[in-house]
């Protein structure tokens, strides 16, 4: 399993390499720390990663810029997995925060963020939620619908089973404006997780020469807020 991610910004970016495992293990993965992981951009750029442990590699000078194409080679005991994807634009975002409704008797609080599309190509999104700096395993995604340059208004499930929110709870969104070759992976994941209970496939992979996961390059802004 291969999961890369260059953001913009001068980095360090990371690359994780792990074992596969079946859908009904557990979510342990052991990392592989004997690969030559490379990325390099279409300015002429090369770098190969530091190993620092666990399946973790990191660069420590290539830069991600918003509009270059990225190339990802990885090496394994002779095997060579492969990836490029170009980096998207992410417009803006502009705010986050928390809406409540009642529903049956009970003080529903939802967490809705406004950010605004890109008009100049049709544009795939990823939502990271966090609260209280602990990471809700939950897929969002989404695209932009041919709201080419609208304000768009999504609403992220927070399950109360990770404990309701609460006064004084801190809640953090990184919106990602990422390639529709990656926003296909993790659709295609979420199906499968959702199929688990029958013979689930594999997600759809950007990635060439046989490895599972996804190479992510993406543009990202984070806000976060402190709940009243």
């Amino acid at each position: 399993m291969i999961e890369g991610n260059i953001a913009d910004g001068p980095g360090p970016h990371y690359v994780r390499i792990t074992q596969t495992k079946s859908f009904d293990e557990d979510n342990t993965f052991n990392g592989i720390d004997n690969a030559v992981v490379t990325i390099s951009d279409n300015s002429g750029n090369t770098e190969v990663l530091n190993p620092s442990g666990d399946g973790v590699y990191k660069t420590t000078a290539l830069a991600g810029i918003p509009g270059r194409t990225y190339s990802l080679t990885v090496r394994i005991d002779g095997e060579t997995n492969t990836a490029a994807a170009a980096m998207p634009v992410l417009e803006s975002f502009d705010s986050l925060y928390i809406e409540e409704s009642v529903i049956f008797g009970d003080t529903i609080k939802t967490i809705t963020i406004r950010f605004r599309d890109n008009s100049s190509t049709r544009n795939f999104y990823r939502h990271l939620l966090y609260v209280n700096n602990s990471r809700i395993p939950a897929i969002f995604i989404g695209a932009d619908e041919g709201n080419d340059g609208a304000q768009l208004i999504r609403t992220l499930s927070y399950s109360n089973e990770n404990g309701a929110l609460k006064p004084g709870d801190t809640v953090k969104v990184e919106v990602q404006s990422i390639p529709e070759e990656v926003y296909t992976y993790f659709s295609s994941l979420d199906q499968t997780i959702s199929l688990a209970a029958a013979t689930p496939a594999n997600p759809i992979s950007n990635i060439s020469g046989g490895a599972l996961g996804y190479f992510s390059t993406h543009s990202a802004e984070t806000k976060t807020i402190v709940l009243d």
